[in-house]
């Protein structure tokens, strides 16, 4: 079977965050997508929501979704949450799977900055979604060069291997932001681009009303 991760701060989960991840399941039959809130450390910069607030959400906005799962490996683990580690475990708890770790076009043109980035796909493939602003030419000489020993343009060749390559999907571009749903949350909107139970239980946590 073919299982994805997709991972984010999901502050909150939105519903370009749900059309990302069914456009992705489309494109390359994905059997099961892993929505993961991601752990944020201590020296960063904190979500409005709590890891506890922000996995309700998402297990919230997988329910009508059969092929969503709501993934909490990254905020209950006790180690740092270094996507190495993350896949490690992933590959262990599904060895006969293909696992496709999803990420943006703007942290594939960094990814020579990520811890151990080059053993991802020893774990792997790389499901990259294009952003607007980002391309390929903005990445170092090392790294596009790494990017194109790697890449495949046919999806079948994710389905013949566990891990090992690169694809850019043909997502659409969705102009909808955790930044902009929260800012207008704060504002006292009630008509923000996210699933209606997650907006009722935004409310009922009376989450974002501080939000600049």
């Amino acid at each position: 079977m073919i299982r994805a991760l997709f991972g984010g701060t999901f502050d909150p989960i939105h519903n370009g965050h749900l059309k990302a991840a069914k456009a992705l399941i489309e494109e390359l039959k994905i059997g099961t997508l892993h929505l993961m809130p991601n752990a944020v450390p201590p020296h960063r910069e904190q979500p409005g929501a709590t890891g506890e607030q922000r996995m309700k959400m998402v297990q919230l906005a997988c329910q009508p979704h059969a092929d969503l799962v709501a993934e909490g490996f990254e905020l209950n683990s006790d180690q740092p949450s270094y996507t190495v580690n993350t896949l490690k475990h992933f590959r262990q708890q599904y060895p006969a799977d293909t696992l496709l770790f999803v990420m943006g076009m703007d942290s594939l043109v960094s990814l020579d900055s990520w811890h151990q980035w080059q053993q991802l796909l020893d774990h792997s493939h790389l499901l990259v979604m294009p952003r607007p602003g980002y391309t390929l030419d903005q990445a170092s000489d090392s790294l596009r060069s790494y990017i194109a020993q790697h890449k495949t343009d046919t999806a079948a060749a994710l389905r013949r291997h566990q891990h090992g390559l690169i694809y850019i999907a043909d997502t659409p571009l969705v102009n909808v932001s955790a930044t902009q749903v929260r800012q207008q949350l704060a504002a006292g909107c009630t008509e923000v681009p996210v699933p209606e139970s997650v907006l009722n239980y935004i409310q009922q946590q009376q989450l974002y009303a501080d939000t600049c």
